[in-house]
């Protein structure tokens, strides 16, 4: 119920039926729950998150184990090779961003990626791909439309949850044969110490 709200605020009995394909009476009885808790409000015939849904989106960061000893690691990464770094975890057959550092040239382009931490990456994405491999492998995307090419490498996978790392990096300055030489391995030692940190964050 909560996630066919994606669409926007101000969305209709009619249209959030629609969205869960669940009866009218059904979606009611759940919005009223919710609107008693402080989540929803209606405005008119027109429901919308409140702020209060916040609460739990932070709790739900808590916890993923990233902690700003991590979160300064992976902004080291993406400084040093003026892209961003990104580790996604497996949610269904999609990638959720748990944690995410640009660099600063990355944060001063006019195009803006519409990702944050939250965001949903589908199957295909590099970060996405990356889910489960084994240590010794990787995935690529390339996005023509932004000259950008993403690669992803497992970074964790257990019985509960599985991580991976991705890197994304502007085609002008890396070519495939430079990715291969010198982000791989960096990518590599990367995820090392980001599971050593996750280790002392007591993830």
């Amino acid at each position: 119920m909560l996630r066919s709200f994606r669409s926007g605020p101000g969305q209709s009995l009619t249209a959030l039926s629609r969205a869960v394909e669940l009866p009218h009476s059904t979606v009611l009885r759940l919005l009223n729950t919710l609107q008693s808790e402080g989540y929803v409000r209606k405005e008119g015939t027109l429901w919308s998150l409140t702020p209060q849904l916040l609460e739990i989106g932070f709790a739900a960061l808590a916890n993923t184990g990233v902690n700003d000893f991590i979160q300064s690691s992976l902004q080291a990464l993406a400084d040093r090779c003026s892209g961003t770094v990104n580790i996604g975890e497996k949610s269904k057959d999609q990638a959720i961003i748990i944690a995410r550092a640009s660099s600063e040239s990355e944060r001063r382009k006019i195009l803006v990626v519409n990702l944050r931490v939250g965001s949903s990456l589908p199957p295909g994405t590099a970060l996405c791909s990356a889910l489960d491999l084994p240590e010794d492998q990787w995935s690529i995307a390339h996005y023509a439309d932004r000259k950008v090419t993403t690669v992803g490498i497992s970074l964790f996978t257990g019985p509960a949850r599985s991580l991976s790392l991705g890197l994304s990096v502007n085609d002008d300055e890396y070519s495939r044969p430079r990715i291969e030489s010198e982000l791989l391995p960096a990518l590599r030692v990367k995820r090392d110490e980001i599971r050593r940190l996750m280790r002392l964050g007591d993830v």
